[in-house]
Order: structure tokens, then sequence, then C-alpha cells
């Protein structure tokens, strides 16, 4: 995806001396971006340095997911280790009073994140780290701008705390989330103690309002293209998409729903290039934040872990943003653990299913400790010493945001889903059918061996029957092994 950026040093590299974490336990600081997918193709003489940075001194996950689409349900999973269902997290929580104005006749808002469910910050503050949130939270609204406005979700300081993502938040919050950032960490160079900190930006996903609070024309032409899985005709989709796409017209505002003109293809290559230019912003401000800790001496002693909440359709499929599907534009996000401990595994890149669920219990196992409740996700940090090894077959996705297409009465909108390293399978229905019959599901499924591109509903019209009974049970065998683990604690 990117080459590496010679200018910029391995992470540590110019680590000056610092005092170690206690017993060896690294500090952890997670970089994450909204709406950010994984497969970017990146234009010739277009680079994103930072990420190449990260890469080059960690490990990629190349089949990294969110479970779940919307920002709050797929936080939820990652801050957790619980799927959505679990979370209770549907949907999105309220956020901005401007984007609420704008939301609310096609939201349908979520309660908070319970505060009884342990965190990422439980786990580590319990294990004598200090934890710090700053930037873009979204579990939560109202957050007052105090510093234990998260103390119930166990982090000690919340700086900046930022909601849902208005009209350009990223562009004018960004910066100061970074420059918060860079201040915590100078005022920390000198810990004793480790310490967890979140630096959560906005962007890129004031795409959400591309192009209707922008002007397409404003951004230099990068390069960008049509992508190639764009769809006019999703009559062979589940209908929610053909809704979904509708709904962007009024949110985002108007885009062609073809590109058989040269107009209409200009139209969402000058769209693409603003996804750049916000991705370069963001590159610039990660750039800005691993100077900081450098600088501070602890980079030898400090796990970054990059990552992104979901991911963008961009333009697949003739889709925006994201939704309840199963496209790889929406799920598949970044994922790079760089462990500076680990030198002889950098670069390197895993290739098995992952999932947001799984980050809670990896990190706890950086920090030398464990999830003491139950959780979905599985420690990662085998494959930090053996990138070629696996640790599941299949990841479970969800989706029960309203927002994603339930306005419209008698649309499925509700997923149950798969992706195996071959496939990637989805079952539809309303919130009261998700258990079925099996014959009223409308489905979706991809052989992205034969179909990289996801383009050929191999289940429209009832095709593929015994592989669509075969993705069936091992969806309903998925759920049944967390109703076994997590007991009480399940709400499918």
């Amino acid at each position: 995806m990117m080459a590496a950026a010679p200018a910029l040093p391995v992470l540590g590299a110019r680590a000056t001396p610092a005092s170690a974490a206690p017993s060896g336990r690294p500090n952890i600081l997670v970089l994450m971006t909204d709406q950010e997918r994984a497969d970017i193709t990146l234009p010739q003489g277009f680079s994103l340095p930072a990420r190449s940075r990260l890469a080059a001194g960690g490990v990629r996950f190349a089949m990294h997911h969110t479970p779940t689409a919307p920002c709050s349900p797929a936080r939820s999973t990652f801050f957790t280790g619980l799927h959505a269902p679990v979370t209770g997290m549907r949907d999105n929580v309220r956020g901005t009073e401007l984007i609420a104005t704008i939301m609310g006749p096609l939201q349908s808002w979520s309660p908070n994140l319970d505060s009884a469910l342990p965190t990422l910050g439980t786990v580590l503050r319990s294990a004598g780290y200090r934890t710090a949130y700053i930037g873009k939270w979204h579990l939560s609204d109202p957050v007052a701008a105090v510093p234990d406005a998260l103390s119930a979700y166990a982090f000690d300081e919340a700086i900046g705390i930022l909601g849902g993502g208005g009209p350009n938040e990223g562009t004018h919050e960004d910066p100061e989330v970074v420059g918060h950032a860079v201040d915590w960490l100078e005022r920390h160079r000198d810990d004793t103690e480790p310490w967890l900190c979140v630096v959560s930006m906005v962007n890129p996903h004031d795409m959400m309002f591309c192009p209707r609070f922008y002007r397409l024309e404003d951004i230099p032409d990068y390069g960008a293209r049509v992508p190639e899985n764009f769809e006019s005709d999703l009559s062979a989709k589940p209908r929610v998409q053909s809704v979904w796409r509708d709904l962007n017209q009024v949110v985002g505002g108007a885009m062609p729903n073809d590109v058989t003109s040269a107009s209409s293809r200009h139209q969402w290559q000058q769209w693409g290039n603003w996804y750049l230019e916000l991705l370069r912003r963001t590159d610039e401000h990660l750039a800005t934040v691993l100077a900081a800790l450098d600088r501070s001496g602890a980079a030898s002693d400090t796990v970054v872990v990059q990552v992104a909440d979901h991911g963008e359709l961009g333009g697949a499929h003739g889709l925006r943003q994201k939704g309840a599907m199963i496209y790889r534009e929406n799920l598949r996000v970044p994922l790079v653990i760089a462990d500076p401990r680990n030198p002889a595994t950098h670069g390197n890149t895993v290739t098995c299913p992952t999932s947001h669920i799984d980050l809670l219990p990896t990190l706890a196992a950086l920090g030398g400790t464990a999830a003491t409740s139950p959780i979905a996700g599985r420690d990662l940090t085998p494959l930090l010493t053996n990138p070629s090894g696996s640790i599941r077959d299949a990841i479970l996705v969800s989706s029960d945001a309203k927002s994603s297409g339930g306005q419209v009465p008698g649309v499925n909108y509700c997923l149950r889903g798969t992706v195996t390293p071959r496939y990637s399978f989805g079952r539809y229905s309303t919130p009261d059918r998700l258990d079925g019959p099996r014959p009223e599901f409308e489905y979706e499924l991809y052989d992205r061996h034969t179909d990289p591109l996801e383009l050929h509903n191999l289940a429209h019209n009832g095709g593929a029957t015994a592989l669509v009974e075969e993705m069936n049970d091992l969806v309903d065998a998925l759920i049944a092994a967390e109703l076994e683990s997590l007991g009480p604690w399940l709400h499918w």
C-alpha cells in the first residue's frame, strides 16, 4: 500500500535515554483516525510517510476489521473487547448539536456506553497504568470539559474531548488534538509508571459531509480515480444499499449514481482527491505526535498502535460513508502495532482475520495483565513474534444501526455476517426477525478469491444455496460460541 519513507526514522530509533517503565512494561500510545479504510490505492507520487514509518517499525494486520460500521458501535468494540450487541451500542450517541440537527430525522440515537462495562482504561489502570484520552470519544454525551470527564470509563485524564464529528470538525479540531498530545507527552516524559495515551483524531471523517460543505474544486488533483468496483446498478444487492445511497444524497450532498459521463467521473475523482487530502493532513498530524514521542525519550519503551474506528466506502459500489454492509472498504481498517522490543518482525504483515474486539486483550497482554471480565476478543501478541500464524478462521460481523437505512419501512437493515480468509457473507433482516427463518433473510455473499472487488453477489435470487447454508451455520456457531463464553453479558 505504501512505500517506506527514508526521511523519517524507524520508530524509536532516535529516542534519547529515559526511565524505563516498571518491570519492563511498555507505555502504550494509541493513534486513532476516524473513517479510514485499509485498502487505499495511492496515486503515483502521493505518499503517507508517517504511516509508512509505523508499518516499517511494526507489524501490519492486513485483514483487520471493525465488526460493525457506525462510529459509536465500532468504538465500543475496540474499547471493551465485546461486540456491539453486547455493549448495547447499536447506533451512534447523539454528539454535537449541529450533527444532531443535521441527522435528527434520520438517526436513532444510542444510549451512552454503560460505564459498568470494563474498558481498556479499566484493565490497564488496574494494572498500574496512568490512563489518558485525548480527542474524539463519541461513546457518551455530553462530555464535560474537565480532566475527570471520562473517569467513569477509567481514564485518569480527559483532554479536548470531542463528540460525533460535525462538518469540518476534523479540519478545525485535529490540530488542537495533536497539540494536546504533544504537550501531554512532554509533561509525562519523566514518568516512572507506564502509561496508556489514546490520541483520537476526527479526520478523515469530514468526508461524511462532502460535497455538501465543500467545494470539490478547491483541492489539488492528486490523481484519484473512480474505484474499479463502482456500481450504478445495485439490484442484485440487499435493498438497504440502495436506501443508503439515497440517504447520503441528503446528508453528504448530491453525487452521481453513475460514471457514464466525463463530468460524473470527474466529480468522483474530485471526491477522491478530498479523501486523499484528509489522509495527508492526518499523516502530518501522526508525524507530529511521533516526533514528540521521540523527543520525550520514551519511544524505545512505547508500543504504538495505529488504527481507525471504521472504514469509508469511498465510491466503491457507488456508495459513501459506512453502513450495514460487508464490503471490505466498509469494515477493513488499518491496524499497525509497532513494538520496539520485537525488531526482528518489523515490516512484516499478518494476513489472518482479526477484529477490533481483539485489541483490548492484546493491549492488556502487552501491559503484562489480562482482562478479568468476559470478553469476546483474542490476544494478538503471538502474531507480533510470528506474523505468519493465525488466531481464528472467521470473524463475526453485526450491524443494528437504524441510521443505516432502517428509517424506510420494510428495509432489512440489521446484519449478521462473517468474514473468512476467502468469503464475505451477510444476512439481513429487521430487528424482530434476527433469528429467521432463513428463507426470509436477504443475503450477500462474495468469493474474494475469484471476485476480489466484491461485485458478484453469489446469493442473489437464491444462488449458491449450499454455500449460503454453510455460511449461515458458521454465523450461528460464532454467535453460539459467544453465548457460551459470555453468558448473561450477551444481548444478542
